[in-house]
């Protein structure tokens, strides 16, 4: 790699500091809250988002920094866009049939990414936000898509000996992990009994185009009650029909190029 390489490396990576630092709660930022959040120097930080501002990935309103909506419409192209539009309308039937909140999630490395989310008022508050990740492990729709063989999950499985916990009964070895994965490719669904957050339970199933699982659907609600068991039946019924749907969408057989589902 020559310098130039290096040096347009080192400024895409420090491009996408400053994009992680926005979020649901933190759409609009100072040019100091964007240095503390990122880690940057100062100086950088002001270099970076000049940059950003003259291709229209970052806007400014008065003082304060905005994600641009050039990002929205590169998004809007991207493989998990398409997969949300084909999944919205069955998901907003499985959240209005059960009143629990309802995700729809890939997976990133070792995390699972919020591709969408149904909230409920009946559901505890759950951790997940859209666009948001949570560690795949501790999560049913990540456990889900470990389980169906991305090559993510050799990964995460050689290079961690003790996995990251979110409460007392996260899972927290390797070992356990691999029973539990073994557990939800025998049963077809994963369970998550306060993993991610107190209080809150959720039950995941793949959504699969062919052979391959480019998704997991889930339903989260308050530990306090029990999902019927009919519940699990028309959640695979809801991945059934997207993954029919998305078999259908043309070039569907890019979808399982999605990060994390193909070599």
């Amino acid at each position: 790699m020559t310098a130039i390489d290096n040096d347009v490396t080192g400024v895409l990576s420090k491009a996408f500091d400053v994009l992680d630092t926005f979020g649901p709660t933190r759409q609009a930022l100072s040019l100091s809250d964007i240095t503390r959040r990122s880690g940057l120097p100062k100086t950088t930080t002001h270099r970076i988002l000049q940059q950003m501002l003259s291709v229209g990935a970052i806007e400014r309103v008065g003082h304060r920094y905005q994600v641009g909506t050039r990002v929205f419409a590169v998004s809007a192209r991207s493989r998990e866009a398409t997969v949300r539009d084909v999944a919205l309308p069955h998901l907003t039937e499985l959240n209005r049939r059960y009143g629990h909140t309802v995700h729809l999630a890939t997976l990133c490395g070792a995390d699972v990414l919020y591709i969408e989310k149904l909230q409920s008022r009946a559901t505890a508050a759950s951790p997940s936000s859209i666009g948001g990740r949570l560690p795949a492990h501790c999560t049913a729709a990540g456990k889900v898509l470990m389980a169906w063989g991305s090559p993510g999950t050799a990964e995460v499985l050689r290079e961690h000996r003790a996995l990251p916990g979110r409460t007392t009964t996260s899972i927290t070895s390797v070992d356990q992990l691999r029973r539990s994965l073994r557990l939800v490719r025998e049963h077809g669904f994963a369970r998550d009994d306060e993993e991610a957050a107190v209080g809150l339970r959720c039950l995941a199933v793949p959504v699969r185009v062919g052979d391959q699982a480019v998704a997991a659907i889930s339903i989260a609600h308050s530990s306090d009650i029990e999902l019927p068991r009919e519940g699990l039946f028309a959640l695979q019924e809801t991945a059934a029909r997207v993954g029919r749907d998305l078999y259908r969408v043309p070039g569907h057989l890019d979808l399982l190029m999605l990060d994390g589902l193909a070599g």
